[in-house]
């Protein structure tokens, strides 16, 4: 084949080959089946832009230039609307294909025959794009407050409705309802600042004490070994209201939902589990780290139709509101304690960790409202 040594095989330019060595060696039973899963979607796309575009796979033929052409074909068209039009997508999410294509390459250029790839690795010479400043919102004290009178009264929400369930002795929920669950989960985010993917990867046994009626009683409760990003691990502590909630859900409703995955032959380790009556649940019971982001939402949905004072709406709430509500009372508790800051939140960089500094928006208007 032309372009390439005559002692290479053509195989040894073929990207899809490099590709399928790099999943089976590099990625596949190393990150979780989650993670995988991503990665070759991502490296089946650029190949299959590739191809299209060149009208052959043929790695040498990969440069800079197509790199940066498939970053800008992302920004612009990276997405699909629901009418199947292209759409752009966001800087984020590029620059996630760019991160992934960048480990394809680090790794073919350590095991490429030489003189394969002439001109290095194509990624290196590739900038990301640039990101927006991450805009943090911490809840004021008043929408904390109101939202955990909500999550307090939660189990109101869920009951059945209708006449014949009128004036029953002990109101009935939804089948699919975990109130007490729901409820463990606001103020584990809001009192410890977890993030969605660490909150839903905790399991029983990481929890000291897991008693129950130790649990509503132990001021230094925590939660060991809590897995965040670049495989840190952490300790967090638990606050009263994160406990009690806690005890409330261990002791009432995840016996059930763990017994029924027991009864299947898989053991219930996760520690927050979905509802057994839901067909289409994990084997394991085990949350999905979207299904934080419903329940998360629901909350602020039955908040804000509570809430007739425009000022104390959310909007949508999101998990990430609770950890940046969480990390700026640590750091006003703390007195900014960098050190604290990076050890209960798990966040290293010193970029994120001074946005979580940034006082809610009712707070910052107080600072200037008599300069």
């Amino acid at each position: 084949m032309a372009g390439i040594p005559e002692r290479l095989d053509p195989a040894d330019d073929s990207l899809p080959v490099w590709t399928e060595r790099y999943l089976d060696l590099a990625v596949r039973g190393v990150r979780s089946a989650e993670v995988t899963a991503k990665i070759s979607r991502h490296l089946e796309r650029f190949g299959a832009w590739i191809t299209g575009g060149l009208g052959h796979d043929r790695l040498s033929a990969v440069t800079p230039r197509e790199i940066t052409a498939w970053r800008d074909h992302l920004a612009a068209a990276g997405n699909r609307e629901r009418d199947n039009l292209p759409a752009p997508m966001a800087a984020a999410t590029v620059n996630n294909h760019l991160a992934h294509l960048s480990a394809l390459f680090t790794w073919i250029t350590a095991h490429a025959p030489a003189g394969l790839l002439r001109h290095g690795d194509p990624t290196k010479k590739v900038p990301p794009l640039p990101l927006p400043a991450p805009q943090p919102r911490a809840l004021a004290a008043a929408q904390v407050r109101t939202v955990k009178n909500v999550v307090d009264r939660i189990e109101t929400f869920h009951e059945l409705k209708g006449r014949r369930h009128r004036g029953a002795a002990t109101p009935r929920v939804h089948a699919h309802a975990r109130p007490l669950r729901d409820r463990a989960i606001i103020y584990l985010l809001f009192g410890t600042g977890l993030r969605r993917a660490e909150l839903v990867g905790l399991d029983l046994d990481q929890l000291e004490p897991a008693d129950p009626d130790r649990l509503r009683q132990a001021k230094k409760a925590r939660l060991v070994g809590v897995r965040g990003k670049g495989r840190t691990s952490r300790t967090v502590f638990l606050g009263r209201d994160a406990r009690q909630a806690l005890a409330d859900y261990l002791a009432q409703e995840r016996p059930g939902d763990a017994a029924a995955s027991t009864v299947a032959g898989t053991a219930a380790a996760a520690l927050l589990l979905s509802a057994a009556s839901i067909a289409a649940r994990r084997p394991d019971g085990r949350l999905s780290a979207r299904s934080i982001n419903t329940i998360v939402g629901e909350i602020g949905r039955l908040h804000d139709a509570q809430m007739p004072d425009p000022d104390r709406k959310l909007g949508t709430l999101r998990p990430h509101d609770a950890r940046h509500t969480f990390a700026y009372g640590l750091s006003q508790a703390s007195g900014h304690n960098r050190a604290e800051l990076e050890r209960r939140l798990g966040h290293a960089n010193d970029r994120y960790l001074r946005l979580y500094t940034n006082p809610p928006d009712d707070i910052a208007a107080d600072y200037i409202e008599d300069l």
